[in-house]
């Protein structure tokens, strides 16, 4: 009896034994045969804007490496929050990847009812591509060279200055907003549903100014036809050092923006590794880093670990700013 139960116990271990094996050579690492088919980008915004200025390097970048179509998809609205929702509730797959900013992942979620999708739960952060500051671009035909002449403007005709911006709750929203406030003086504020709209209006005189990020308006500001006066990062853009900052006129105003890659939340963690390891070796090329920097962005290429950090800590930092500034999403 005692070697009829030993000979089952034997038959059960080498049972087990062989299912745990099976289950252990079954857990292939799913980057191994990732991309196998097209990767779609969003870009959340308008085409012609900023956001596609600094996603199609990483498009080609992803391209090249991958022998594998990464294609640009528009999906603007509601300051790039309807593009951020649809990756948010995309398959995590690595297949659908989120061209994403400040303004949708960071500030958008702390202001009014919020985001139909939570900025941490329903995202992987990727990487945080580059970092700079907004440019003031004033309609040349104003007689507006600096901040101070902006503020006594604003002062001597209330109601006669409007600024526009990507949309409620963007950067370029909060940035006028701020200096509103700062300031001491009304402007009246007129969302969009990307940079390219606005720089259409404002070079067509229905608006007198907005702030935007320095890849959308360098070539209206080398041709004379927007008035650059100040940047919103604390200290002077390297690229462009002759613009001064709205810190130097009012102490302690701060509006930086920056680009991302973010997948659906629970996307692999390995993919998220492939796609940052791969775009951040490509754009590094000093052929990929010139475009960036001729359109007046720093390539920042954090680690994913170190993106959730930072998105953390700047929820934090806009929510407070919010709640101070009592800004709304209207």
């Amino acid at each position: 009896m005692n070697e009829q139960i030993k000979a089952r116990r034997r038959q059960l271990l080498l049972a087990l034994g062989g299912s745990v094996a099976s289950q252990a050579f079954g857990q292939v690492d799913p980057s191994a045969t990732y991309p196998d088919r097209m990767i779609r980008l969003i870009n959340p915004w308008t085409p012609g804007g900023p956001g596609e200025t600094i996603g199609r390097p990483i498009a080609d970048v992803l391209t090249k490496a991958w022998k594998q179509s990464v294609i640009i998809e528009h999906k603007p609205g509601a300051n790039a929050v309807l593009g951020s929702a649809f990756v948010a509730k995309s398959p995590p797959d690595g297949y659908t990847i989120l061209l994403g900013q400040t303004g949708p992942n960071t500030i958008s979620p702390t202001v009014g009812a919020g985001t139909p999708y939570d900025p941490i739960k329903d995202f992987a952060p990727i990487t945080q591509v580059t970092s700079a500051g907004l440019v003031l671009g004033i309609r040349a035909e104003l007689p507006i060279y600096s901040i101070y002449d902006l503020i006594a403007y604003g002062r001597a005709k209330p109601g006669s200055l409007t600024f526009g911006s990507v949309g409620n709750g963007s950067t370029t929203h909060l940035a006028g907003e701020m200096l509103k406030a700062l300031g001491n003086f009304e402007m009246m504020h007129v969302p969009y549903k990307g940079a390219a709209p606005v720089l259409t209006d404002l070079l067509g005189g229905q608006i007198s100014m907005t702030f935007l990020n320095v890849a959308g308006i360098v070539p209206y500001m080398k041709g004379d036809r927007i008035r650059p006066i100040a940047i919103t990062s604390l200290k002077r853009s390297a690229y462009y050092p002759n613009i001064p900052t709205i810190a130097e006129t009012l102490p302690g105003f701060e509006v930086t923006s920056w680009y991302a890659l973010l997948a659906p939340g629970g996307t692999p963690a390995s993919i998220i590794e492939k796609i940052y390891v791969t775009v951040a070796r490509g754009l590094r090329e000093p052929g990929v880093a010139n475009v960036y920097k001729e359109a007046g962005q720093e390539l920042t290429l954090s680690t994913p670990q170190e993106f959730e950090r930072s998105i953390r800590q700047e929820i934090s930092k806009w929510s407070k700013l919010v709640k101070e500034n009592k800004i709304t999403a209207e």
